[in-house]
């Protein structure tokens, strides 16, 4: 009933009774839903249930007023911008300075220079620093997180690493599965979509070439002759009356695989379990949905440590008043001043590590709700919610091209045995039917008797065991039928960005709930760090 309908548009709310989209009324041929000019808003056309359902898909992202092009422009360039302002400016503004104190009284590594320049490189050098050192600290945070995605070092799990997605991929996988697959569609809802009379005919090609093949091979087998002999027209007529009956007999096998389907497909589980056991592919779906986002962090990160390294850069001046380390002998040497830079500068380095990370994770899902401002140009939201509408679009595509596809519904259910038995049991039920009432009653009668007792039932096990070899000769286009007539990618596109950003918030955010103190922990860590070297390179 579902089948060659399209996904909503994208301001059409859909029907839905607990969760999937209410039955249209069919055509005369009952082979197609009708379509409606005229949506039920009202409680007589829905329940209350199918309402409340229906609320779950529907948020209507607020409208932003499209910046004018040249804002755009700089906007998309104000990071690059910015980071050649800095440090060119700090490139050109030391060359000055050094043609201008021209007087060569001290040297900093292997170049001469004045010792007034030599003060002027140190203090530039620590905002300078703090930038690359943020910078680079926020990307190593985020690769760990994801790599390597497999444990590298000795007595897993104590003295190695493994990145935080791969080492908790079930944790993740079914979390994320949870959001994207687990609340927006159901299996039922699926297998709903396919209707018989598209089934056919869609399928009449390699269905007619799977019942040519049958009828040969069992002919063959039992008649060789006789079906040698049997002119062209008359072998065709055998081939359409098994096709006939071939279509009678799928109705019931649908209805019985559609009330049977939980029983046979677990989505979820089933994309859980692929994303655990291809845990590159978990790693790349977060990636992907987190790329941009991950690239704002890094931005925010260093343009704070910029900030904070000239306090840093002000703190060491303040500490330097009045002589720096070349005033630190005899008496002097146990001044604050002396070994204060050890203190001062790690500390800070501990405070922009931490602050920085934490700051750039809290922009990513904070504010959760839309603040319009600045006259309905700026939403005051998180990075990444702001652009849910297309993340739904790209992580739809992804969903249907590595998780729920017929391909892998297919596998997933031959490689369990009991999903399988399942699946054998309703086909041959139907067949062994289907025989029963093809032949008529003085045959099974007759056949025991000329043929031997069970005859007819190895005539049953030899059309299931036929069918079921030649099935797979025509696996590919069964698939891409399937795939049409299931139509996910557009719904589960539509219902993702119709999510609340409260709901939606969970596709990304998993990765550093529970082990967000490593990633802070690791910025503060390396800020310690990172400040004693500049301490001593320093000369405190």
């Amino acid at each position: 009933m579902f089948s060659g309908r399209k996904a909503p548009e994208a301001r059409e709310a859909p029907l839905l009774w607990a969760g999937r989209p209410l039955a249209m009324p069919s055509t005369a041929s009952g082979s197609r839903p009708v379509s409606t000019s005229t949506p039920c808003v009202a409680a007589p056309c829905l329940p209350s249930e199918a309402l409340v359902s229906a609320r779950e898909w529907d948020y209507e992202p607020p409208v932003v007023r499209p910046l004018p092009l040249a804002l755009q422009w700089l906007r998309r360039r104000i990071f690059l911008i910015w980071l050649l302002t800095v440090f060119l400016g700090a490139v050109v503004s030391l060359a000055i300075a050094y043609s201008v104190w021209d007087d060569r009284d001290d040297h900093i590594w292997f170049l001469r220079c004045q010792s007034k320049w030599k003060n002027l490189f140190k203090y530039v050098s620590i905002p300078l620093v703090s930038i690359i050192f943020t910078w680079w600290h926020v990307w190593l945070g985020i690769q760990m997180c994801f790599y390597p995605v497999n444990f590298v070092g000795c007595c897993d799990p104590y003295l190695g690493w493994q990145g935080i997605v791969p080492r908790r991929a079930h944790i993740m996988a079914t979390r994320a599965c949870d959001i994207m697959i687990g609340t927006l569609i159901t299996v039922e809802e699926i297998i709903e979509r396919v209707h018989e009379d598209d089934f056919f005919q869609s399928l009449e090609q390699p269905l007619m070439l799977t019942t040519a093949a049958v009828v040969e091979n069992l002919a063959n087998r039992h008649c060789p002759e006789i079906w040698s002999r049997l002119p062209e027209m008359v072998k065709a007529e055998l081939r359409a009356k098994v096709m006939e009956q071939s279509r009678a007999m799928f109705e019931p096998v649908l209805k019985d695989l559609k009330q049977n389907i939980n029983q046979i497909v677990d989505i979820k589980q089933m994309s859980v379990d692929i994303l655990v056991g291809n845990k590159r592919l978990l790693v790349k779906m977060f990636l992907d949905i987190g790329a941009r986002e991950f690239v704002f962090i890094q931005h925010l990160s260093a343009v704070m440590g910029f900030l904070l390294g000239l306090i840093q850069m002000m703190s060491w001046m303040i500490l330097n008043h009045g002589g720096g380390a070349d005033h630190c002998g005899g008496v002097e040497k146990n001044s604050f001043r002396c070994w204060g830079g050890f203190v001062i500068l790690p500390a800070s380095g501990l405070v922009i590590g931490y602050f920085t990370n934490w700051l750039g994770l809290t922009l990513l899902f904070r504010p959760v709700e839309p603040k319009i401002c600045c006259w309905g140009f700026v939403n005051l939201q998180g990075v990444f919610l702001k652009r849910q509408q297309q993340v739904s679009q790209e992580l739809s595509k992804m969903i249907c091209q590595h998780l729920v596809r017929a391909g892998k519904m297919l596998e997933y259910v031959v490689k369990r045995k009991d999903h399988l038995d399942k699946v054998m049991q309703i086909y041959e039920s139907h067949i062994r039917d289907a025989v029963d009432k093809s032949l008529p009653g003085s045959i099974k009668a007759l056949a025991p008797r000329i043929y031997g007792d069970g005859t007819i039932d190895n005539l049953k096990k030899e059309i299931i065991d036929e069918t079921l070899k030649e099935l797979p000769n025509h696996s590919a286009e069964i698939e891409t039928y399937m795939d049409r007539a299931f139509d996910l990618q557009q719904t589960l596109a539509f219902r993702l960005s119709r999510l609340h950003p409260s709901r939606f918030e969970g596709m990304l955010h998993p990765i550093f709930q529970e082990d967000e103190w490593m990633v802070l922990l690791l910025g503060a860590f390396l800020g310690v760090c990172v400040g004693a070297i500049q301490a001593y390179l320093l000369g405190a």
